[in-house]
């Protein structure tokens, strides 16, 4: 009989597996669409209407309805022809009679991945352009501000993906006389049920997500054809079908008896793991290869840990031939899964200096040199076992290092990749740009002997306008702090100070806020840093209606 002790100890394994199967298929960084190029540049004035503007991304994009919108002087929005979208190139139709002034073009759009991202840049007609400070004109994707529904859901799916793989694989390579355990029959009806919840409820999340609107409207159906109209709406749906199938074909544990039902059932695994590669960034730069990479390391994982799962739930019924077996399948998807995630991970670097230069990069550097000494350690190990010998020295060795790995896995899964250099032209790239600091939607404030902070409002108006605070030191660098507070107000109209909440992302502080009414507002920033102290600044900006 199972004791209570033995159910506990089952459910801190299985949560310790989850754990590192989290931190194994979250472990490729993603490099989300970033705007490398406009036409008309950031800042740039031009002596006649333009008869189109495009903006060109580092990968493919998907539209949003109302996602990119062309503001005039006034703040107001001004009525255009719809954009198309050709992979990577957005083309939008300017109106014909499109009137002298400046112009300030926001866009949100969707990356290969499903995550929405989104900026602003600016041009004038016949006069000077209200230039949107170079800090912000490239892509703020808004994936590392994602509800935690959508983070949630993903991480259970993934989860219960890695427990069916674990399954099949096991049945299939190791023990095929396992088919009939009750146990495992239990645990991989759960695991197909929560996987196809998960999915479904991962489609339902992703239209507020990638929109911008409340998870209560999640059921709202041009939300939902908004997702399923994206690459990776379509991956989520072969994703949902190759689990239906699965389901069907496996829900009686024991039809894996049969040969040709157990091939069968890995090969929907594959196209499972392929499904949830193609709705990462698999299929961003349109590369069968990139998609194999990413469909290896997602398989691997989930054969490696879905086996860990399997043998805790089996527990000393296995067979020493069916854990002999398990081995060398666990060491084969080790070392794919190693390979797939350097690989993976390289991909989002731009160049070498960046492996040195960047957190992401030392990260991903020290994180393959303690894979290097782990593999080493485990081959010590091996060789030992191999003369009868116990190995404890090593393998006291190979258990920390493996913990080092699994730590900065989860520091490099937190950390953006390096962007790339956007084309985007800046006000001190053109002359015919006016001064910044007395354009419309940016606040200038002095942090004294520290440096200075520039707030970049987009759009200043009272429609809602998204905040991006750059903080930079006498040289130009950028200038490390712990924490901001920032409040806004309008003397004018007796309104104290507002609390604007703020979070970093990628170097810049940003924040969402609707400003109640237009007219002339101050700024006032705390910055705080590791000193006792915190340095406190303001600065002016208008907003328009």
């Amino acid at each position: 009989m199972t004791t209570w002790i033995t159910l506990l100890r089952r459910a801190i394994v299985s949560a310790l597996l989850a754990m590192v199967c989290v931190l194994l298929l979250a472990a490729p960084g993603s490099a989300h669409a970033e705007l490398v190029q406009t036409t008309p540049t950031n800042g740039q004035r031009l002596d006649t209407a333009p008869a189109q503007v495009t903006l060109v991304f580092s990968e493919s994009v998907n539209l949003l309805d109302g996602g990119i919108s062309l503001l005039n002087s006034d703040g107001v929005t001004v009525s255009t022809p719809d954009p198309t979208v050709d992979g990577h190139t957005v083309t939008w139709p300017m109106p014909r009679h499109l009137r002298n002034g400046p112009y300030v073009v926001t866009w949100r759009v969707i990356s290969a991945d499903g995550h929405p991202v989104e900026g602003a840049f600016s041009f004038g007609v016949g006069a000077a352009a209200r230039a949107v400070p170079g800090a912000v004109t490239a892509a703020q994707s808004t994936a590392q501000t994602a509800p935690w529904q959508v983070v949630g859901v993903r991480l259970v799916g993934y989860l219960a993906f890695a427990v069916v793989a674990g399954v099949v694989a096991f049945l299939v390579w190791c023990a095929p006389d396992k088919a009939t355990n009750h146990e495992l029959q239990r645990l991989t009806r759960w695991a197909l049920s929560v996987g196809l919840v998960a999915t479904l409820v991962g489609i339902l999340v992703q239209g507020p997500y990638t929109v911008g609107v409340s998870m209560g409207r999640l059921l709202e159906p041009h939300l939902v054809a908004t997702t399923m109209r994206t690459p990776w709406g379509i991956a989520m749906a072969w994703r949902f079908a190759m689990l239906l199938m699965l389901t069907a074909l496996i829900w009686r544990l024991y039809a894996l008896s049969e040969r040709t039902i157990r091939w069968v059932a890995a090969f929907l695994v594959v196209l499972a793991a392929a499904a949830i590669a193609a709705a990462g960034h698999g299929d961003a730069s349109g590369s069968p290869l990139d998609l194999g990479i990413v469909t290896l390391h997602v398989l691997t994982a989930g054969i490696w840990v879905g086996g860990l799962v399997v043998l805790v739930v089996l527990g000393r019924t296995v067979e020493r031939r069916a854990v002999r077996q398990f081995s060398v399948l666990a060491m084969t998807s080790v070392v794919v899964l190693v390979a797939t995630g350097i690989l993976n991970s390289l991909r989002n670097l731009h160049s070498f200096d960046q492996l040195f230069l960047t957190r992401y990069g030392l990260l991903l550097f020290g994180k393959v040199l303690l894979v290097a000494a782990t593999l080493a350690a485990a081959a010590v190990s091996r060789a030992w076992v191999r003369r009868d010998r116990l190995p404890r020295g090593s393998v006291r060795l190979e258990a920390g290092l493996t913990v080092a790995v699994l730590t900065v896995t989860a520091f490099l899964s937190m950390t953006s990749p390096p962007p790339q250099v956007a084309a985007t032209t800046t006000a001190g790239d053109n002359p015919a740009v006016a001064d910044p600091a007395s354009a419309n939607g940016l606040a200038l404030m002095s942090l004294g002997h520290e440096g200075s902070a520039g707030m970049g409002i987009i759009p200043a108006t009272t429609s809602g306008s998204r905040l991006h605070l750059l903080l930079t030191d006498l040289d130009g660098q950028p200038l490390r702090a712990t924490d901001v507070e920032l409040k806004v107000s309008n003397p004018a109209r007796n309104v104290g100070g507002i609390p604007v909440p703020m979070t970093q992302r990628n170097g810049v502080w940003v924040a969402r806020f609707r400003f109640p009414f237009a007219g002339d507002w101050k700024a006032v920033l705390t910055v705080h840093d590791d000193s006792p102290t915190a340095i406190v600044t303001g600065g002016d900006f208008t907003i328009t209606q």
